[in-house]
């Protein structure tokens, strides 16, 4: 099964995912399109030089198909310039985020139930051959949508592209809408139902261990496991990067020491900036040092 390394704001810098190690997959920090097209510096946020073992993921957030045109064209000529960081695997579109500056202007959480947008901005995406598309979701804008089930529509349209698409692999679901706190349960009793869609499916929410994994597994129906690819991991990384060691069943572990020097070395080689330096040494139990 996948283990993924989740998007975290002024966090999963290149240090950072590389410290990471067992993950199968990780993402870069969400970049806005606009910012993308208009701002040069911003290009420097997609760090994706190269990680042994772990395919490699920009995160995107916009609400405009031309955005995604530009994009394309834009991220063809910065890996030209930049041969370095041509380690890409995919490009996941977030409509999951909660940040209320995305959502006033109709991006993140705010498209789950735009389905039509949704898939036009998908189609755009996947106008190329070279990388593969996913998108990232929340159970809905807030309560009344999680409870409506906004959710299933798009579920519904997102596995019919599935089928009419190859290169749509991944479909990241964060068990709780977007106005929902981080001190709150996750809502795992609609997985038998999202399950059921023939969707490559990545399940994010409270998961720690190898012990996590498996109740969620037994607790959809059989016949519906095989649509759940991998699972995703945020603050498990934050307590420990090497969290997905453990999950794989890998006895190596590093003590805090080693951690603290490896990522030192890390940050020599390609340097984050120092908002994430700042938030990585508050946030993180194991490199505090």
């Amino acid at each position: 099964m996948e283990t993924h390394l989740a998007s975290m704001e002024n966090i999963t810098c290149w240090a950072f995912r590389s410290l990471c190690r067992g993950a199968s997959d990780s993402y870069t920090g969400m970049l806005s399109l606009t910012n993308l097209k208009n701002r040069k510096n911003t290009w420097e946020e997609a760090d994706t030089f190269y990680i042994k073992g772990q395919r490699q993921w920009i995160q995107i957030a916009t609400s405009k198909e031309s955005e995604c045109f530009a994009f394309l064209k834009k991220l063809e000529k910065e890996i030209k310039e930049h041969p370095e960081k041509d380690n890409i695997y995919g490009i996941q579109l977030n409509c999951s985020c909660p940040s209320p500056n995305l959502i006033r202007i109709g991006q993140g959480a705010a498209l789950i139930k735009r389905v039509t947008k949704v898939i036009n901005l998908l189609r755009e995406l996947l106008k190329q051959n070279k990388y593969k598309i996913g998108i990232k979701l929340r159970l809905g804008l807030n309560e009344t949508e999680a409870k409506q089930k906004k959710i299933i529509p798009l579920l519904r349209a997102l596995e019919k592209t599935a089928k009419d698409h190859p290169s749509f692999t991944n479909v990241t679901i964060h068990l709780k809408h977007a106005k929902e706190s981080s001190s709150c349960e996750y809502n795992y009793s609609i997985l038998n139902e999202i399950s059921c869609f023939k969707l490559p499916l990545v399940i994010n929410g409270g998961i720690i261990n190898s012990e996590d994994i498996s109740k969620l597994i037994k607790s959809i129906a059989p016949e519906n496991r095989k649509n759940i690819r991998g699972v995703m991991l945020g603050r498990a990384a934050l307590k420990n990067p090497d969290c997905f060691l453990e999950i794989n069943k890998d006895k190596v572990g590093r003590s805090s020491k080693e951690m603290s020097k490896e990522f030192s070395e890390l940050c020599k080689e390609h340097m984050p900036k120092e908002i994430y330096l700042k938030t990585i040494k508050e946030s993180i139990c194991e490199i505090k040092g």
